[in-house]
């Protein structure tokens, strides 16, 4: 692709006298590869939640299921620059449960664009109270964010969102319990 080739281009022409120029060859195609791997187009992304959330099981389970910390991967949409996510997931089932693996699987793939942190947590939060109807659902996710530590201010804080929906937004002591239960 031209966008990739011109920063080859750019680099070498940049760093003409830098006797590690000949770690540029192929830079496009590691390149497009990096961005095709953390960015996926929306209908892949849209199919594969939705197979994994096909994955159910009818379970009379009802109390708190929390997993967590799930490793996500994602890039900032401003600076197109890599973010962590340490996600927990914690919902009450009303008689259907998410196969474990699913969690995951579902966290890491709606990561795979280029997505602002508090929406990821909005998205997954209404995601999973819509296709598991339980009587409710807490996202807790701790973001790294390569714009602020690499551009800009140069810090190493990181960034909290969470979204509560259902039971965990209504009554205190879900809430409580979630959250603690996530920080651990």
């Amino acid at each position: 692709m031209k966008v990739f080739d011109d920063l080859e281009e750019f680099l070498c022409g940049r760093y003409t006298d830098w006797d590690g120029k000949e770690q540029f060859k192929e830079l496009s195609r590691r390149f497009e590869g990096w961005v095709n791997e953390l960015c996926w187009p929306m209908e892949k992304i849209k199919e594969e939640v939705a197979k994994s959330y096909s994955r159910t099981f009818d379970e009379s389970y009802g109390q708190m299921l929390v997993k967590g910390p799930i490793d996500v991967w994602t890039l900032c949409p401003h600076h197109f620059l890599p973010c962590n996510f340490s996600v927990h997931i914690g919902y009450i089932s009303t008689g259907k449960v998410l196969g474990l693996s699913k969690l995951s699987r579902i966290s890491e793939v709606m990561g795979k664009r280029p997505i602002m942190q508090e929406t990821y947590t909005r998205e997954l939060a209404e995601g999973l109270m819509e296709n598991l109807q339980p009587l409710g659902v807490g996202v807790f996710v701790v973001g790294w964010h390569g714009c602020i530590v690499i551009r800009g201010v140069k810090q190493t804080a990181r960034v909290v969102t969470s979204e509560l929906k259902g039971v965990f937004l209504d009554e205190p002591g879900v809430k409580q319990e979630f959250y603690r239960l996530a920080r651990q």
